[in-house]
């Protein structure tokens, strides 16, 4: 038996057929989160993954460069996606800054972890507040009072709605 036809291969791991702007024929292609990830997409998803990595570990590009064995310049345009790395090359970045493949790959191709999307709306809501208290600073002591009103009529139709029930408290 000669094993999967094309067909069946494609059907059996979810494959779709995409249209790759810089090829002339079709290629096959996964959804990652729902949509399929154009590969120029996803070499600069990969670039940004490896600035954010030394970053955090707060490493300049000249070091990582020097542990690399390649000149500044070069990697810089790994960071900007203007050059590819080899698959060895991405190999020896994951020991330079300490990384499993996994680990490296998997923000790329699956959701934040649940603790994670907590987080970011955290950071999202003290960022709201920060800009919105920069904002009420500017504002006319009228304007002010008319906006501080405001709020304190909205939150007991707020705090129903944490509650669960969606209704908005009656007029008194």
């Amino acid at each position: 038996m000669a094993g999967f036809g094309l067909e069946q291969w494609v059907s059996y791991l979810g494959l779709e057929r995409v249209d790759d702007p810089d090829k002339d024929h079709p290629v096959y292609r996964k959804r990652l989160d729902g949509k399929i990830i154009d590969l120029r997409q996803l070499d600069l998803l990969v670039a940004q993954r490896l600035r954010e990595l030394r970053t955090d570990r707060q490493l300049a590009q000249a070091k990582v460069a020097m542990l690399l064995g390649v000149k500044e310049a070069t990697y810089a345009r790994y960071e900007n996606a203007s050059s590819l790395m080899t698959v060895g090359r991405l190999l020896h970045v994951f020991e330079v800054l300490n990384i499993t493949p996994e680990e490296f790959f998997d923000p790329l191709v699956n959701e934040q972890p649940s603790h994670s999307k907590a987080a970011s709306r955290e950071a999202l809501r003290d960022q709201l507040m920060e800009e919105t208290a920069d904002h009420l600073k500017k504002l006319d002591d009228t304007t002010l009072k008319m906006v501080h009103d405001l709020v304190l009529a909205m939150e007991p139709r707020t705090i129903e709605k944490q509650k669960g029930n969606g209704a908005a408290k009656a007029a008194p």
